[in-house]
């Protein structure tokens, strides 16, 4: 089994690069999920997206300004993507299909040290030399529902 670190309790605060925009999280997160398809790899410049689901309600903005731009998904569903106005990072996500979700760019925390995915989506497209722990769950393709990658966060985490 891949060893993990615990979760810390929340707040969990992160930002931007430039320090303009600040955002804190106020409850355990969902999921951590590291997305390998072609979009996610452009958009971070990475192997993949590393995101912290969550519940919209426990999300919120403390400072500065996001531009939002809309992005249409292969499976057709579109997210917002929300990025800093001043430098540009991606901070966050919202699924349109899913408004009461969030999902925060994991490198954007302040404390990442915790941030180990729990699930790996459009594994298929991985990069050459991806390394995928051994207790998460691993889907080739997209989820049939988030449902489960919620599953694998709580068979890793408990309740």
């Amino acid at each position: 089994m891949s060893r993990r670190p615990p979760l810390p309790q929340p707040p969990h605060r992160g930002g931007c690069l430039c320090g303009a925009v600040k955002y804190e999280l106020a409850a355990r997160p969902l999921g951590i999920n590291a997305c390998h398809c072609n979009d996610c790899r452009k958009l971070t410049g990475g192997t993949n997206l590393l995101m912290v689901l969550a519940e919209r309600a426990a999300f919120r903005q403390v400072s500065g300004d996001v531009e939002r731009w809309r992005k249409r998904a292969d499976s057709g569903n579109e997210i917002d993507i929300a990025r800093c106005r001043v430098c540009g990072v991606r901070l966050w996500h919202e699924p349109l299909v899913a408004l009461h979700l969030v999902f925060i760019s994991a490198g954007t925390l302040e404390d990442t040290s915790w941030a180990v995915p729990s699930s790996h989506i459009w594994a298929k497209r991985a990069m050459p030399g991806v390394t995928f722990q051994d207790d998460a769950l691993v889907l080739q393709e997209g989820p049939q529902n988030r449902e489960q990658l919620f599953e694998a966060f709580t068979r890793l985490y408990g309740d």
